[in-house]
């Protein structure tokens, strides 16, 4: 099981986590810092005060209560490398084209319960399912004109 070994902030946004497979994960966390229930993080010193979460399975700011889980850290790596699609880009697909949970998985020939995983940011989004949404949306574009 992947967990964070350490953990340090570096201001103004930045999260540098230690993981036990032996990676260093450099994060922008600018997104997060002022989000629903991440606003304290706003002030400097709020956001430096940053730990392990107990069994390593993630990070927190316990002034806050408030953290996150080893597989969003890798998932928002990944995404902030380029090397997977952002969640907000797919869920921005959901809504532009005004599919449920259920409707997405069958547009894209996946289960409902993968684009529920995707859907709420608990698994990194490869970037041929990207692709795949940006296609399936051309096509439905093309065929409604």
């Amino acid at each position: 099981m992947l967990t964070v070994i350490s953990v340090k902030a570096v201001a103004p946004a930045t999260i540098e986590a230690a993981l036990s497979d032996g990676r260093t994960l450099t994060l922008e966390a600018a997104t997060i810092i002022g989000s629903a229930g991440y606003e304290a993080l706003t002030d400097a010193d709020c956001f430096a005060n940053i730990v392990v979460a107990d069994w390593g399975h993630g990070i927190e700011w316990p002034a806050i209560d408030q953290g996150l889980s080893v597989e969003t850290l890798t998932r928002m790596a990944r995404e902030q490398a380029g090397t997977a699609f952002p969640t907000a880009g797919f869920n921005a697909w959901m809504e532009r084209n005004g599919l449920t949970l259920s409707a997405a998985a069958q547009a894209l020939g996946l289960s409902r319960r993968t684009i529920t995983y995707y859907h709420a940011g608990q698994k990194p989004i490869p970037i041929y399912i990207g692709l795949a949404c940006e296609g399936w949306e051309v096509r439905n574009r093309s065929r409604a004109a």
